[in-house]
């Protein structure tokens, strides 16, 4: 499983949060199942931003990035959210983007316009896909905040997106057959994911924003550089956090932060369970009031592990069990799942379900969605 990580030149927020719960609530449903999973998470630590930001503060894109990852890590730390099993950075994998860049050249699907180097899009009629639109459609999308500032002037379509750009930013600027640049936001993620994890992996994921123009370039370019098709089996996206409605961006400045939520009292487990509480491809606007509600669930599924629970009953809960199982399994219904755990934690609390087999039961799916009920680890 390949998700699309930060880019560390500023502190994350509660958006960036719903990403990652999300795909680590999938790791730990496929590991409840008995799969082994590898997760990778890539640091995009080469891009325009950290370029920007790392001259405004006057420090290197190394420090900016250790410092910014480093609460990064914190935080997702503090909302039980397991650790990816590799962190790839981008400066770390120039020499296998150079090399991949090359092949697409050789391969006739990327060609050289003054130091830049440009994907082809004739060359890969599929294109458009993911997004489930036409060239043409595409063309005349508008623009989106991820989609980076290129030289259209040079390309021979505007579709065609950069592999390569000339750079003589320090601590950006590599050497290659094209001259000193750097890499294209693209071929960063399609050579982190090949080298991580082979040239076909089952899950790539990351928020919907990245299905176009950043996952399709990257299916196209993986694909028409290793000859291996799919490059992806399945792709995950999940929805937008907004706050009035719009957006949250680091470059709109309109945050909510997890250490800011932690810091005036909100519990990890209602923090996910509101990250969970919408189905995942699903915008979802933040608001305080929703995440008290959310406290009061937290608190509910506390009290329960603690409660006695009824004499044994045979095994009743198990009915609950696999309805809880059947959410996960509907396209990770996490919102249904979570109403299962509520059922049990009030039969419990009623004296309802056996507490022999309904609070093992709770703590144990309670477990997949990252909860803690109350409990250190």
């Amino acid at each position: 499983m390949y998700v699309c990580g930060i880019t560390p030149y500023d502190v994350g927020h509660l958006g960036h949060a719903l990403a990652y719960v999300v795909f680590d609530t999938l790791r730990r449903w496929l590991e409840f199942q008995a799969y082994e999973v590898r997760h990778v998470q890539n640091i995009t630590d080469v891009d325009d931003d950290m370029v920007r930001k790392s001259r405004e503060l006057g420090v290197s894109i190394a420090d900016l990035t250790e410092r910014n990852h480093a609460l990064y890590l914190e935080e997702m730390d503090a909302l039980n959210v397991l650790r990816p099993d590799a962190f790839p950075k981008v400066s770390d994998h120039v020499p296998q983007i150079i090399e991949m860049i090359g092949q697409l050249i050789e391969r006739g699907h990327a060609y050289e316009v003054e130091g830049h180097v440009f994907f082809d899009i004739s060359t890969t009629p599929t294109f458009g896909r993911l997004a489930g639109m036409s060239q043409d459609e595409l063309r005349s999308a508008p623009r989106t905040d991820t989609m980076p500032d290129e030289p259209e002037h040079l390309k021979r379509d505007s579709l065609d997106f950069l592999l390569w750009q000339p750079s003589t930013d320090e601590g950006a600027t590599w050497d290659s057959p094209w001259g000193p640049g750097r890499p294209g936001w693209h071929i960063e993620c399609s050579t982190m994911a090949q080298t991580s994890l082979g040239t076909q992996i089952d899950i790539h994921g990351g928020g919907r924003d990245l299905r176009y123009p950043h996952h399709e370039s990257e299916i196209v370019q993986s694909e028409s550089a290793s000859g291996a098709t799919p490059c992806v089996a399945t792709w995950m996206h999940n929805g937008t956090l907004t706050l009035d409605g719009v957006k949250m961006s680091k470059s709109l400045g309109n945050l909510v932060k997890v250490s800011d939520l932690l810091s005036a009292g909100h519990t990890p487990d209602a923090i996910r369970l509101f990250l969970l509480g919408t189905h995942y491809r699903q915008d979802h606007d933040f608001s305080e009031a929703e995440l008290d509600r959310w406290e009061e669930a937290a608190a509910l599924l506390s009290r329960a592990v603690q409660s006695p629970g009824a004499p044994p009953d045979a095994l009743r809960v198990q009915g609950q069990r696999v309805a809880f199982m059947n959410a996960m399994d509907d396209d990770l219904d996490t919102p249904a799942a979570i109403e299962v755990l509520l059922s049990v934690a009030r039969d419990l609390e009623a004296g309802r379900v056996a507490g022999a087999t309904g609070i093992p039961t709770l703590v144990e799916l309670a477990d997949v969605l990252g909860l803690t009920l109350g409990r250190e680890g």
